[in-house]
């Protein structure tokens, strides 16, 4: 075992002479230390690098192939186990992630005598309190987390991967929302980063998220232009800078992210010999709604067809997911009403999250509305109703969904899920009241809308 220094320069490595496995992978750039053999150590350099750019199975692999050339890194399953952690999409897959550290040793203090030095033992400690149960909730965990990762970044000042992930445990330690503070807090880490080390992956992709909304968006706009030239090999760093040019209203700057995301997508579906369902149908998505903003509505029914093609023959939960989000911005952006083929769509809602369900019913009673329904749209109203309160009892009184014993998945209700679908069926209330001629209620229902949603 050596202790060798992990600097990447793999936007320049195409240009390089290298046999390491990530040579020919463009994903960005971090200096940073750790202990294991020179086979494991590229590996692990590929795996932190997708880990940063939120490529969490990419980034498993690699923690797994670095697991296999040294058993004994004990960063290595530290990397595997982070990927079963997702702060930003307020989702853990807890069983998995325990797994991965029982497979290092059985407990904590065994782990503890694994690591080579203070540093690693800390990271092994700061994984440690996302994964354990004992009594402690999943905002609890995450809150640990975040305080131990604070108390790292004093003892290691200028050690970018601590500052790194200090920011994004900031930012994942808000349960819902944007919380000013926090956010400002990481975006101030994120920027000192930056300012050493203009290619690092996470620092881009952390301050875009720490300013993503109208508000904030100019302030990450440059790390916005950097992240998809930085990182172009991981789809979702092309995705990414799309977040700050839609809040900015920069629409050729988004579909042209969101080709380029959709293009690395397919390109890694073909290098691996993947499904279809490894096309990045998020940014199909967000590509679409740029070509609405740009009134081509054309090329956006294009798209949606294009993803009933790519569905066809697995139309698994993400898939139908989106198939319900893109029809709804289609229809509602479009007004295209009149094509019945559209208007008329189903797909199975049953495993889906009730903010894509509460969708699906939105454009079904927003139909009902144009065609004067009002007792259709009352029945949409109802089911929504009954959706909502169905989903408010797997939530637990924090809003995270009561599921992997702690954990949580994308694909179940938490508080915001239910909010979204709540502020939907507002506002089909107030087209009933309009239909009903009543005005004064119809204002006053839009405005709780308003209010809920702006919360």
């Amino acid at each position: 075992m050596r202790l060798l220094l992990l600097s990447l320069l793999l936007l320049l490595a195409a240009c390089q002479p290298s046999t390491t496995p990530n040579a020919d992978k463009h994903l960005g750039e971090v200096h940073f230390t750790v202990t294991g053999n020179e086979e494991a150590l590229p590996h692990f350099q590929e795996g932190l690098l997708l880990l940063h750019s939120f490529e969490y199975e990419d980034a498993r692999k690699a923690f797994l192939r670095a697991q296999e050339a040294d058993p004994g890194m004990a960063m290595a399953y530290w990397g595997e186990t982070m990927t079963y952690n997702h702060p930003l999409w307020r989702s853990q897959t807890l069983e998995d992630g325990q797994a991965a550290l029982r497979k290092l040793a059985p407990s904590p203090d065994e782990r503890q005598a694994k690591a080579a030095n203070e540093l690693e033992k800390d990271f092994l400690a700061a994984v440690d309190l996302l994964y354990t149960t004992d009594e402690a909730t999943k905002a609890e965990r995450d809150q640990a987390y975040a305080d131990h990762l604070a108390g790292m970044y004093e003892r290691y000042p200028g050690n970018q991967e601590v500052a790194a992930f200090y920011a994004l445990s900031l930012l994942g330690a808000v349960p819902v929302g944007r919380d000013e503070e926090a956010y400002e807090h990481g975006a101030r880490i994120a920027q000192g980063i930056i300012a050493e080390n203009p290619n690092h992956p996470g620092a881009l992709h952390y301050l875009i998220h720490s300013y993503d909304d109208p508000e904030h968006a100019q302030l990450a706009l440059s790390a916005a232009n950097s992240y998809s030239e930085v990182a172009p090999d991981a789809a979702h760093a092309l995705h990414m800078p799309s977040h700050i040019y839609v809040a900015m209203g920069m629409w050729d700057e988004v579909v042209r992210s969101n080709i380029a995301s959709f293009d690395a997508s397919v390109k890694r579906m073909r290098r691996l010999d993947l499904t279809d369902n490894a096309r990045s149908y998020h940014a199909l998505h967000w590509l679409m709604y740029g070509r609405l903003q740009q009134g081509r509505f054309a090329d956006a029914k294009d798209l949606m067809h294009d993803l009933l093609d790519y569905t066809q023959e697995e139309p698994d939960r993400g898939a139908r997911s989106y198939i319900v989000s893109m029809k709804g911005n289609y229809l509602v952006d479009s007004e295209d009403w009149g094509d019945t083929a559209m208007t008329h769509m189903t797909t199975d809602l049953s495993d889906l999250n009730i903010s894509k369900r509460a969708i699906f019913h939105f454009t079904r009673g927003w139909r009902a509305y144009l065609d004067g329904d009002a007792e259709q749209l009352s029945a949409v109203i109802a089911d929504m109703a009954r959706e909502r309160k169905s989903a408010a009892n797997r939530v637990t009184i924090e809003g995270l969904p009561m599921c992997n014993a702690a954990g949580s998945s994308r694909d179940q209700p938490n508080q915001l899920d239910i909010d979204q679908a709540h502020v939907m069926a507002l506002q089909l209330e107030a087209m009933l009241a309009d239909l009903q001629d009543d005005s004064a209620r119809a204002d006053a229902l839009l405005r709780e809308s308003t209010e809920l949603e702006s919360s």
